[in-house]
């Protein structure tokens, strides 16, 4: 059970950093004006970092617990997370080609062994 909420939380923070680097990014976008030190103390982007280090942290957890070639594949749902936020939080356009190919990527994580981990 430890296994499978290590790399759900590195799944989760590592998800959660994009999402607060695109924040970020388009704060720095809409106040091109800051400075260096306000974007570096910004709100979004030392969430940003902070979840990435969490990530990272997580991760290592997972590698002492997981073989890689069954750990580094399950990482890779993090493109279907992030194309879901991309859609949801940013209203971003997400095209058919782009639900295809993270279909692909979830059929692609359960040959690699994703889905046997579970059985």
């Amino acid at each position: 059970m430890l296994n499978i909420m290590l790399i759900v939380a590195s799944i989760g923070c590592s998800s959660l950093s994009q999402y607060w680097q695109k924040r970020a990014a388009l704060l720095f976008a809409a106040q091109p004006n800051l400075s260096t030190l306000e974007k570096l103390l910004s709100k979004p982007l030392l969430l940003g970092i902070i979840f990435l280090g969490l990530g990272a942290i997580f991760w290592l957890g997972v590698l002492s617990q997981w073989d890689v070639s069954v750990a580094y594949p399950l990482l890779s749902s993090n493109f279907v997370i992030m194309l879901l936020i991309s859609k949801f939080a940013f209203n971003e356009t997400v095209t058919r080609r782009q639900w295809c190919g993270v279909g692909l990527i979830v059929l692609g994580v359960a040959f690699l062994g994703g889905v046997e981990q579970f059985l």
